[in-house]
């Protein structure tokens, strides 16, 4: 049975059209400026996806899909001028610097997409068919033993539209569609956790000795 659904996710994959749409549950936001500020925290950022729901234990790590999105959260973080150094390597890591988890689930909302995606595979997706993927991201921050000082989270999903009549809207791809979600999702996190005061910062104080 598993093979069929795979089969027939693959054909209407292959045979028809496919368009990603963001649902844009997360707003995009406008980071604060930190240009004031000389000393920037350092952190250290550990970051895991995983397929299945939010804090099962039976959710699976998928590595292939965190390296896929490693540059793009690096450039989220490089770009929001928030930090000093950022390290995603543990052996990087170095006395002082704030430590962050970073986790992203993949869950779908329930098993009847992947059977849309199998009649729609054998019909050679002259009948549409939706997948839906929920994402949901959490930022937490933990003390020097690992403990959890504060915890963050937000959800967004995609669909997803196979099928013939989708080929004029290929362009909208699911690479594009993780892609924006994710890096909303990302600055939603990072901003509210500035807004909450987690992370400190030395204030530029310039003073010029007198003759």
């Amino acid at each position: 049975m598993q093979f069929a659904k795979a089969l027939g996710l693959a054909l209407a994959l292959g045979l028809g059209g496919c368009a990603s749409f963001t649902k844009d549950e997360v707003a995009p936001v406008d980071l604060p400026s930190m240009a004031s500020y000389s000393n920037k925290p350092n952190v250290y950022v550990d970051f895991d996806f995983f397929q299945g729901a939010p804090d099962n234990a039976k959710a699976n790590e998928v590595p292939q899909a965190r390296d896929m999105l490693k540059p793009e959260l690096k450039r989220a973080f490089d770009e929001s001028g928030l930090f000093g150094r950022v390290s995603f390597d543990e052996f990087e890591k170095q006395p002082g610097d704030y430590s962050l988890r970073l986790k992203v689930y993949n869950h779908p909302p329930g098993g009847g997409q992947m059977v849309l995606a199998f009649i729609s595979g054998f019909t050679f997706t002259i009948i549409p068919a939706l997948a839906t993927d929920q994402y949901t991201m959490s930022l937490e921050t933990l003390d020097d033993q690992g403990q959890s000082l504060g915890k963050a989270s937000n959800h967004d999903a995609i669909n997803t539209w196979m099928g013939i009549w989708f080929l004029p809207l290929a362009g909208n791809t699911p690479k594009a569609a993780v892609t924006d979600t994710f890096s909303r999702q990302v600055n939603a996190l990072l901003k509210n956790w500035v807004d909450n005061n987690r992370m400190k910062y030395s204030a530029v104080s310039v003073r010029v000795p007198r003759a």
